[in-house]
């Protein structure tokens, strides 16, 4: 019952493995209940709640999750991603752009970025941006690759 270790191990399993979100959460509040500031249980219980569409919740875990002087990166990638997933497109940046702060750009940090920026209607933006990601030295997987030149180059013989 108090080895929050164990309790995190067995959240992620059902998280990601099992796709058992009741389950994760049980075992991220496990581990919350001997440390509640513990980073990765915060962000499974934010993720789980958020994949059972419980708001309340998940706000409030993604929020404490990202509080701390250095959270975890996936916390922030995770709730840039539930905040875009909910049209709060200004609050996604601005947690992307701490991640890029904090661990600097990642291939999905800057991926987010552009996503969001194209359904904010800021396509000038994100055309720099995509360009960006093709120049950036990451391992950009071939179909988004593609995907990025074939955007880039109808935007700009329109």
């Amino acid at each position: 019952p108090d080895n929050v270790k164990l309790a995190n191990k067995i959240s992620s399993l059902y998280l990601v493995q099992l796709r058992q979100n009741a389950k994760a959460m049980y075992f991220a509040q496990r581990a919350l209940a001997v440390d509640g500031k513990n980073q990765a249980a915060l962000l499974h219980a934010g993720i789980a709640s958020a994949n059972m569409q419980d708001t309340a919740q998940a706000e409030k875990y993604f929020g404490q999750s990202v509080r701390s002087n250095k959270p975890l990166k996936e916390a922030f990638l995770n709730y840039a991603a539930y905040k875009e997933q909910r049209k709060a497109y200004r609050e996604a940046l601005s947690l992307l752009s701490r991640h890029d702060q904090l661990y600097g750009k990642s291939l999905d940090s800057m991926i987010s970025s552009d996503r969001i920026r194209d359904a904010m209607g800021q396509t000038v933006q994100a055309d720099k941006l995509y360009r960006a990601i093709l120049t950036s030295g990451f391992p950009v997987p071939p179909d988004l690759a593609k995907f990025i030149q074939g955007r880039v180059a109808r935007k700009s013989t329109l």
